[in-house]
C-alpha cells in the first residue's frame, strides 16, 4: 500500500522541488497528479476533491508562486493536509477500568477473529496485563470459535464460549459475569459477520452492546475492500456508534485508500493497523508516521520502537561488549541474525527509512537472502565448531557442513571469508579501544 501510493505522490512533489519559481501551470500539473495517485489509491472522490482543494488554497493563499524554491514549503502543506485526512493525532486507548471491555465488529472475512488476538497480546503487552478474557461470539461462521480457541492458547490468554450454545445473548451475560467475577482486566468480544450487511446482524450488535456496554467497539476495515466498506462502516457506526477501526492487511498489495477515507468521511478514528500475519504484527496507527512514509520521509521512530520491542536488550550489550573485545563468534552471528530477522526482512526494514537512505530493492533482496543462507550455514555447524571457526578449515567438517545445510561450497567459502574479514575488523576496533584511541562508552558498552 505504501509503495503503490507513497510512488505516485512523490513523483508528483518532486516536480515542485525542480522548480525555482512555481507558475498556475505547475500547480495544477502537480494537484493534477497527486489527484490521480489517490484516486488509484482507490482513495473516496470526496476526500481527495477536499484534499486538492485546501492544497491549492495554501499554495496561493501563502503566495508560494512569487517564492524562490518553494518546492520545501508545498511538501510541508500535502504533509499536514494528508495528516489531516489521516485523522490528525493517534487515539491511544486506555485501560482505564476494570474489567476493560471491547466488542470487535466487521464483515466476515476481514480479520476479525485473528485481529482479536492480536489486540489481546498488544495490551498485555504494553499494560503487563495478567488476566486477559477472549470471548468467542461468533456462533455463524464454521470453526470460528475453534480458531479463536486456538489464537487465545498460542498467546496463552483465557477464552470463554458455551458448547453447542446458539443463543449469543446468553454467552456475552455469561462471559461478562464471569470476567467480573474474576476479577479479568480485559475482555474482547469477537462478534458475527456476515458476507454483507443485514438486519439480523445489526440487531444482534446492538443487543450484544446493550448487554456488554463496551468501553470500546472497534470496526475491522479489509484494506483489500473496495469504496463499498465506506457504506458498510457507516451503517455500523449509525447502528452502534463504533468508537475506533483497525485496518487490516495493510502488508498486502492491497491500496488501501477506501479503508484509510472512513476517518475522513466518518470521523470514526483509525486505533491500529494490521502489518502481517504474526500476532505481533499490530501497529498503533500515528497519522503524522503514516503521512512521512507515503511522502518517503521514512518512520524512523517506528522502527526503533519495534526494535525495543523484539530485541533483547541485556543480549545487545552482552554481544556489543564481544565485539569490541575481539570474541565475537559464529554463535553470536547466529544469535543476532535471529534478532534481526524478528524486525522482519531487510526489504521491511528499509520502508521505515526516509528515500534518501534506503539501498534499491534488488539489493535489500539479494541481502535477505544472504542473511537466510548464514543462518542455514551456522545452524549446520556443531556449538563447538561456532565458537572455534578455525576448525572449520578441517576439510572433513567441511563436507559434513555443506551437506547437511544442502549449500553449496561456494556458499560456504563465501560465510567463512566474510566472516574472517568481520573478526579482523572487529580486532581492529577491540586493540583501538585498549590503546585509548576509541571509546566503547559512547554506545552504553562498558
Amino acid at each position: 500500500m505504501f509503495d503503490f501510493i507513497g510512488s505516485r505522490m512523490q513523483k508528483a512533489i518532486a516536480k515542485a522541488n525542480k522548480k525555482t519559481q512555481l507558475k498556475e501551470e505547475d500547480i495544477l500539473e502537480i494537484t493534477r497528479d497527486i489527484r490521480l495517485a489517490l484516486l488509484e489509491a482507490d482513495v473516496n472522490l470526496i476526500v481527495v476533491k477536499n484534499f486538492i482543494n485546501s492544497i491549492k488554497e495554501q499554495i496561493i493563499g501563502q503566495e508560494l508562486m512569487k517564492q524562490l524554491n518553494p518546492g520545501q514549503q508545498v511538501v510541508k502543506i500535502v504533509h499536514e493536509e494528508l495528516v489531516h485526512i489521516l485523522g490528525d493525532k493517534p487515539k491511544e486507548i486506555n485501560i482505564n477500568k476494570k474489567p476493560f471491555t471491547i466488542m470487535m465488529t466487521g464483515l466476515q472475512g476481514g480479520g476479525k477473529t485473528t485481529t482479536v488476538a492480536k489486540l489481546a497480546a498488544y495490551y498485555r503487552k504494553k499494560y503487563k496485563l495478567e488476566k486477559i478474557l477472549l470471548v468467542a461470539a461468533d456462533v455463524y461462521r464454521p470453526a470460528a470459535i475453534d480458531q479463536l480457541i486456538t489464537l487465545a492458547k498460542q498467546i496463552d490468554v483465557d477464552y470463554f464460549t458455551i458448547k453447542n450454545e446458539q443463543n449469543v445473548d446468553l454467552i456475552v451475560k455469561e462471559a461478562i459475569d464471569k470476567a467480573h467475577q474474576e476479577k479479568y482486566e480485559l475482555v474482547i468480544i469477537d462478534t458475527a459477520g456476515r458476507l454483507s450487511i443485514d438486519e439480523n446482524l445489526m440487531d444482534e450488535l446492538k443487543r450484544i452492546k446493550n448487554i456488554v456496554k463496551p468501553n470500546e467497539i472497534f470496526f475491522i476495515a479489509d484494506a483489500l475492500s473496495g469504496q463499498d466498506i465506506i457504506n458498510v462502516a457507516k451503517t455500523f457506526n449509525d447502528t452502534i456508534s463504533v468508537t475506533g477501526s483497525i485496518i487490516t492487511k495493510l502488508d498486502s498489495n492491497a491500496r488501501g485508500g477506501a479503508a484509510l477515507s472512513i476517518c475522513y468521511l466518518l470521523k470514526i478514528p483509525i486505533v491500529f493497523i494490521g502489518t502481517g500475519e504474526k500476532v505481533s504484527n499490530l501497529d498503533l496507527f500515528y497519522p503524522d508516521r503514516m503521512a512521512d512514509r507515503i511522502l518517503g520521509m521514512g518512520d524512523v521512530l517506528s522502527l526503533i520502537e519495534k526494535a525495543e520491542e523484539v530485541i533483547d536488550e541485556k543480549k545487545s550489550k552482552k554481544m556489543l561488549n564481544k565485539m569490541f573485545q575481539g570474541k565475537f563468534d559464529l554463535d553470536d552471528l547466529l544469535d543476532n541474525l535471529k534478532q534481526v530477522k524478528k524486525l522482519g526482512s531487510i526489504r521491511k526494514i528499509l520502508k521505515f527509512l526516509p528515500g534518501n537512505l534506503k539501498i534499491d530493492e534488488d539489493k535489500a533482496e539479494q541481502a535477505d537472502e544472504k542473511l537466510k543462507l548464514y543462518e542455514i550455514l551456522i545452524s549446520s555447524m556443531t556449538l563447538e565448531e561456532r565458537k572455534d571457526p578455525k576448525l572449520l578449515k578441517n576439510a572433513s567438517r567441511k563436507n559434513r557442513i555443506i551437506k547437511g545445510s544442502g549449500r553449496s561450497l561456494k556458499e560456504y567459502n563465501q560465510l567463512v571469508n566474510e566472516f574472517e574479514m568481520m573478526q579482523k575488523r572487529l580486532k581492529e576496533f577491540s586493540n583501538k579501544t585498549k590503546n585509548g584511541k576509541f571509546d566503547p562508552s559512547m554506545f552504553g558498552i562498558e
